[in-house]
């Protein structure tokens, strides 16, 4: 039922998220259920969503059948914005610069800093001028996962083109085809750039380079001389009741970014273990327990 002008739209089918969709649900209504409507689409009411899909056909892809959830949705219930957000997402605060831009097309954010591309797109590395004078290079890359609408048209403009040129990427190849080399309707990067930025809504939290790059906590796969150190996680504190990085930004949106669908069940297994009892200090759990409403996770 429509109640908002903001829908939130989350598709799952791997019955292993089953404990983490919890996260996203409870964190994300906690701090944005006032204005924005969560919509939860998985295996067990894919079916009824796939009978009165009116505007594309069913896919098997995963990610692409997101996007088109998230645009009939729009659609159908006319709604202004819609968000779209990942299974494996904890909500730490209101999405600001979601809800507060109503005329941006697209709304995005930035991937691990590296660089990806595919004989559609590449994307960017931009020189960025610190306050110190000091010029700085970071990587412009677009992760599909956390982003948000306030164009329909935009919407249906990415699936179109992770369709038409579809790849390993899916539909964060069509992402970010539309925003570095199709440029048909504008996409603002929210937490870019991102030494300049006072927010991070991704994988940049994490402040590793991509996934695999954090075991029990620690640095991996970095060099002898920084693997088994602490993780920037480790140094992740709150003030003022919001949660902020060891670089001092603060965390409106973390997103574990690991490949978890793609891993066998004891890898699975393994790294969930994990995520709750390795990877973040004390300080954060209660956080994650008591702001955002994962207790059941961290329990």
């Amino acid at each position: 039922m429509k109640n908002n002008k903001t829908a939130c739209v989350v598709f799952y089918t791997d019955k292993r998220y089953d404990e983490l969709i919890k996260n996203v649900k409870s964190s994300f209504i906690k701090f944005n259920g006032d204005e924005c409507d969560y919509y939860q689409i998985d295996y067990t009411n894919q079916s009824k969503y796939n009978e009165t899909l009116q505007y594309f056909e069913y896919a098997s892809e995963t990610f692409i059948m997101q996007y088109i959830y998230a645009y009939e949705i729009m659609k159908k219930h006319n709604y202004e914005k819609v968000i779209i957000l990942g299974s494996d997402i904890i909500v730490c605060n209101r999405l600001d610069e979601f809800l507060d831009d109503n005329n941006t097309p697209v709304l995005a954010t930035l991937n691990y800093p590296c660089h990806e591309s595919t004989e559609y797109w590449s994307s960017p590395v931009a020189e960025i001028q610190l306050p110190n004078g000091n010029i700085i290079k970071d990587h412009m890359n677009i992760n599909a996962d956390v982003t948000c609408f306030n164009s329909s048209e935009a919407l249906k403009k990415v699936i179109e083109l992770s369709i038409e040129h579809y790849t390993y990427f899916s539909i964060q190849g069509g992402l970010n085809e539309l925003a570095w080399v199709d440029k048909s309707y504008e996409v603002k990067v929210v937490d870019s750039p991102y030494p300049l930025s006072k927010v991070v809504y991704n994988a940049r939290s994490k402040g590793v380079f991509g996934t695999d790059m954090i075991k029990k906590g620690k640095l991996a796969k970095h060099g002898p001389q920084l693997d088994g150190q602490l993780s920037p996680i480790h140094h992740w504190y709150v003030k003022n009741n919001q949660l902020f990085t060891h670089d001092h930004k603060q965390i409106k949106c973390f997103h574990f970014v690991e490949g978890l669908g793609g891993r066998p069940e004891n890898d699975f297994n393994e790294l969930i273990n994990d995520f709750k009892t390795n990877w973040f200090n004390k300080e954060t759990i209660n956080f994650f327990k008591e702001e955002c409403g994962c207790v059941d996770f961290f329990n």
